[in-house]
Order: structure tokens, then sequence, then C-alpha cells
């Protein structure tokens, strides 16, 4: 199913699928992208809002959207070709592999969970993303400098996601980084008229 939507959607010319089908080696980013720049990953990108409006309001970065459904990752590609957007990607692919192997150590700046499923039962705990292992194959994937940033209308998870990251001794919470000027969306803008608080929260690689 996702090489014959790849066909579909690169019909027309700009293809911005990645392979579902590589498992390895990991990404040369100048070859994808034909270019340096800085590099950005939106994991769990969801039906590709956030993505394709940071990828067209900042041209000189490059970003990755990576959705394991079939459905949204598509929705993600028909706008980065419907807006030319050259500089975004799109793979569908579980993030936690596509972190750990696919990315060669030391060359992401960002890396961005929005609004992660917080399997609120316990014993579905084991199922959440951010988790310490995942917080260690962050630490690995981004250059000094770069950031791990985390946004969820969870409390509880947020506490949570926040003690996993903070038990690895090279991200370093980073005050500056507050999501202010993150583009919003109609998610977003319905929890701010129902009163419900989002969770924000962003990490520096310090070493």
């Amino acid at each position: 199913m996702a090489k014959s939507a790849d066909k579909a959607v690169s019909a027309a010319g700009f293809d911005p699928w990645l392979s579902s089908q590589r498992l390895f080696p990991p990404y040369v980013w100048s070859e994808v992208f034909g270019r340096t720049a800085p590099l950005e990953l939106d994991l769990g990108a969801g039906d590709g809002v956030y993505v394709e409006a940071r990828a067209r309001r900042e041209p000189e970065r490059d970003f990755i959207a990576v959705e394991r459904l079939l459905g949204r990752a598509t929705k993600i590609a028909k706008k980065a070709r419907r807006g030319d957007l050259t500089n975004l990607r799109v793979l569908r692919l579980e993030s936690g592999y596509f972190l750990g192997n696919l990315c060669p150590p030391g060359t992401v700046d960002v890396v961005t969970l929005r609004y992660p499923d917080p399997w609120p039962k316990r014993r579905h705990h084991g199922n959440r993303i951010l988790t310490r292992e995942f917080a260690v194959a962050a630490i690995r994937a981004c250059r000094t400098g770069g950031r791990l940033q985390l946004t969820t209308d969870d409390r509880e998870y947020f506490g949570w996601a926040c003690q996993e990251v903070d038990g690895c001794p090279d991200w370093k919470m980073d005050p500056r980084w507050a999501g202010t000027e993150e583009p919003s969306s109609e998610f977003e803008e319905k929890f701010k008229r129902e009163g419900r608080a989002v969770y924000r929260r962003a990490w520096v690689k310090s070493n």
C-alpha cells in the first residue's frame, strides 16, 4: 500500500516520500535534500499541519515528518507536493525505529513531539514513545546544542515524560524555548476555546 501511495503522490513531479522499505543504512541528509541545512524531525506528525507551516515559513531549514499511519502520511505528502515544499520529506515508519536506526549520529538540530499518545492506563505505559531509551536515541541523533521539544495536553503524561528525559544527563532543560512562536493548529485552537492547558518543555543537548 505504501508504494502505491508513493506513486500516486509523485505522479505530477516533486516526490516528498522517503521509502518505508528502507531499514538500513542511516540516511545521508545532503543526499536526501540536495543541500546541507539545519534539520528538524517531526515525529508522530499526524496530518502535517504543524510541519507544513514550519516548512513553508522556514525554507532555509529541512524537515522530516515521520508518521506510521498511511492516511495521515499521505496527507502530509500531498501538502508538501501542492506547496512545492522541497525542504519537507515524509516517511511512513515507527518513529522510534527511525530515530534509533536511520538517523546518523550528531546530524539533527531539533526533535519535536507534539501531542504523543499518552496511553493513560498504567498497563499501557510501555507503549509511550518518550521513554528513557527514546531520550538516549535522541541524544545520539542530535548535534551538540540540538533540542528535544515536547508539547502535550496531558498533565500526567507531561510529568512522566519529563522524568524520563531528565534521567539522561546529556539533556538539560532549555528555559529559552516556550513554544510561543510555534504555529498553532485547529487542534490547539479548540483547546484554547475549551480552556484546556497545554504543557511544553524543551531540552538542549549539552555534550
